[in-house]
C-alpha cells in the first residue's frame, strides 16, 4: 500500500548495550568508496549492490570468504560500515541488509566479532539520529528502516535482540511525531515518515508486542492521538486507522477491509494530486 519511505528524528541515547567495537554514498560516489574499501580482487560495494532476494546466500558467502581471507585489521568494520552506508542511502535495501547481517553474525569463525561491530556502529548512528534527521530526511528514514529490520531479522538462537526493542519503539515514536511538521530541507519528502512508520509497524509490530507489550500500547495511543489531531492529514488518518484495525485483528486484516483502506487511500491521493 504505502511505499517504503524516506525522511527527520529527535532525541538522544543508545541501545543501552555495552561496547563490543560512515555516512553513505550515492550512486555517483560508489566508485570512490569501492576503491577505498576494496582490494583489487574483491569489490565489496559491487557485491552489496548486486545483493538480491534470489542470491542472498551466494553474496553473503562471498563476503564471508573476503572477511576470512583478508589480512586487514579493519575488515569486519569495513563491511559493517558499508552495509550501514548503503542502507542509510537506500532505505529499501534495509530488509536484505538485515538478513545478510544476521547470516554474517551466525558465522562460526567471526560471527560474534561481527555482531559486536554491527551493534556498536548501529548504536553510534542511533545516537546521532537527531543530526541525521536535521540534515537529510531520506537518510533518517534509511536509518529508521535499518534499526527496525535488524530487530526483525537479527537473532541470538531463535530469539530477537531484545535490547533493540527500545530503539525500535523510540524510532517509531519519532517517525509518528513528524505529522504536521515542516522541514527546511527535503521538503519534497514531507509525509514520507508516516509511510515509513506504516511499513515498519506492519513488519515488526507483532514481534515488538511479544517483547514489550507496553511499548506497542504506547504506540497505539500515539496513533489514536494523531488520528484525532486537527493538523493530521487525511492520508495519515487512513494509514493509521488501517494499522489499528490490523492490531485489533491480532495482526491479521480481512481482505475486504484491506481493500477498503486501499481504495480510500487511492481516493485521497487522487484528490491531492
Amino acid at each position: 500500500m504505502a511505499a517504503v519511505a524516506r525522511g527527520r528524528g529527535r532525541g538522544r541515547g543508545g541501545f543501552g548495550i555495552p561496547n563490543p567495537g560512515k555516512p553513505g554514498e550515492k550512486a555517483d560516489q560508489q566508485t570512490d568508496i569501492s576503491s577505498e574499501n576494496s582490494s583489487n580482487e574483491f569489490d565489496l560495494t559491487r557485491v552489496l549492490n548486486d545483493l538480491r532476494e534470489n542470491n542472498l546466500d551466494t553474496q553473503v558467502e562471498k563476503i564471508s570468504q573476503h572477511i576470512t581471507q583478508s589480512s586487514s585489521s579493519t575488515k569486519l568494520k569495513d563491511v559493517v560500515d558499508l552495509l550501514i552506508q548503503q542502507t542509510i542511502k537506500k532505505s529499501y535495501f534495509a530488509p536484505l541488509a538485515a538478513r545478510a547481517a544476521n547470516k554474517l553474525c551466525s558465522d562460526e569463525s567471526f560471527g560474534n566479532a561481527f555482531r559486536g561491530d554491527l551493534m556498536k556502529t548501529t548504536q553510534e548512528k542511533y545516537k546521532k539520529r537527531e543530526s541525521i534527521r536535521a540534515n537529510s530526511t531520506s537518510e533518517w528514514i534509511g536509518l529508521a528502516c535499518f534499526i527496525c529490520e535488524l530487530f526483525h531479522h537479527l537473532r541470538t538462537g531463535d530469539s530477537p535482540i531484545r535490547v533493540l526493542a527500545a530503539a525500535v519503539h523510540q524510532t517509531m515514536s519519532e517517525l509518528l511525531s513528524s505529522e504536521g511538521q515542516t522541514s527546511n530541507t527535503d521538503e519534497e519528502l514531507e509525509g514520507d515518515e508516516i509511510d515509513c512508520f506504516y511499513d515498519n509497524f506492519k513488519a515488526v509490530g507483532s514481534l515488538l508486542e511479544t517483547v514489550n507489550k507496553e511499548k506497542v500500547e504506547e504506540l497505539l495511543g500515539r496513533m489514536r492521538d494523531t488520528i484525532l489531531a486537527d493538523d493530521s492529514s487525511a492520508k495519515t488518518r487512513c494509514l493509521l486507522l488501517e494499522l489499528l484495525e490490523l492490531h485489533a485483528g491480532h495482526w491479521a486484516i480481512p481482505s475486504k477491509v484491506e481493500d477498503y483502506f486501499s481504495d480510500k487511500l487511492a481516493d485521497i491521493m487522487a484528490s491531492e494530486s
